[in-house]
């Protein structure tokens, strides 16, 4: 086997396990973590004048099952990973929702929040006003159990540190290639 053949089995399997091979092992999988109802959030009449914190789908799921809002995804379908529509149910103050039942379907990280943290204000508030101040998280036009957001953790990513290895890797291919080019023109 020459030095050839060594160098690319080194590129094949360094390739082979950042972007993966049939069954990639570093797609990002989905596992569920649970559900809640919009409405079982704070009322919006709490916290005058400005009304409750006001929550993305993905930092409600942070708040109610731990971690960090980037770690999740929502889904307004089901349980089921494969069903994920990256969305989520949400209230928005003074407006009857964008399904025409009290309730909005907007993107799970969908930002609209009262001097940038709040359902609100509890009073003069606009009315029928879409873009007015949402939450995935609070009692009020989206109310019973058909506004339920399912959460499921993102896990498989590649860490950085992953990439970090596999371009030193190829550094040091390149590097041991140069060397020996260099000690065949000697």
């Amino acid at each position: 086997m020459n030095f050839k053949h060594v160098v690319l089995g080194c590129l094949v399997s360094a390739a082979m396990a950042v972007f993966g091979s049939p069954a990639p092992a570093n797609a990002t999988t989905y596992t569920y973590a649970g559900s809640w109802q919009v409405d079982q959030g704070p009322n919006w009449l709490s916290s005058p004048p400005n009304g409750p914190l006001a929550y993305t789908g993905r930092e409600a799921a942070a708040l109610l099952f731990g971690g960090t809002a980037s770690h999740y995804v929502i889904s307004t379908v089901d349980n089921d990973p494969a069903h994920i529509n990256f969305s989520a149910w949400y209230s928005v103050i003074g407006y009857g929702g964008n399904q025409n039942n009290g309730g909005s379907i907007l993107a799970d990280d969908y930002f609209s929040k009262y001097l940038g943290l709040y359902y609100g204000p509890t009073s003069g508030y606009p009315a029928n006003d879409p873009k007015a101040a949402a939450s995935a998280y609070v009692d009020d036009n989206a109310g019973g159990e058909r506004f339920i957001n399912f959460a499921f953790i993102a896990s498989g990513v590649p860490e950085p540190a992953a990439w970090a290895m596999l371009l030193i890797g190829f550094g040091g291919i390149g590097f041991a290639m140069r060397r020996r080019r260099a000690s065949a023109l000697a």
